[in-house]
């Protein structure tokens, strides 16, 4: 976690923990990466009342790394979830929240560059769970 997400989650009182399985590897491109789990991140801070809780942990299957970041915020409520991924899209608690709704757009979009998905599980005031899945080896197919 670098130094910008620390300070935020120590200005908050949010406790982060990880949780990692030995390594954790996928053939990515590391920026772009870097940016979904910054993202994830940040709407997990973001989202996170103070003195909350955020769980990083990635572990390695046989063929995917599996990242997921759990936070005990104020959730999504289920007719809102499929729409998290649209660009632009704000739901009515992020509203009050700084931000373009193109965060999760994103993620999503690079995730499937890399032909890897999201997912999230949440309960509103409860909290989200987000899951990325990235495949071990990215298999290119010739024209």
């Amino acid at each position: 976690m670098n130094t910008l997400y620390e300070m935020v989650a120590e200005e908050k009182k949010i406790t982060v923990i990880t949780h990692f399985q030995g390594r954790c590897e996928a053939m990515v491109d590391p920026i772009r990466i870097r940016q979904v789990f910054a993202n994830l991140l940040d709407n997990a801070l973001k989202y996170t009342p103070e003195g909350g809780r955020i769980e990083i942990s990635c572990a390695e299957g046989e063929e995917r790394a599996i990242a997921i970041f759990k936070d005990s915020g104020i959730g999504i409520s289920p007719a809102e979830q499929p729409r998290i991924w649209e660009r632009l899209y704000r739901g009515d608690k992020s509203r009050s929240q700084r931000g373009l709704g193109l965060g999760l757009s994103l993620v999503k979009a690079i995730l499937h560059a890399h032909q890897g998905q999201v997912s999230v599980e949440s309960l509103l005031n409860q909290g989200s769970s987000f899951r990325v899945e990235l495949p071990k080896n990215i298999v290119t197919h010739s024209p």
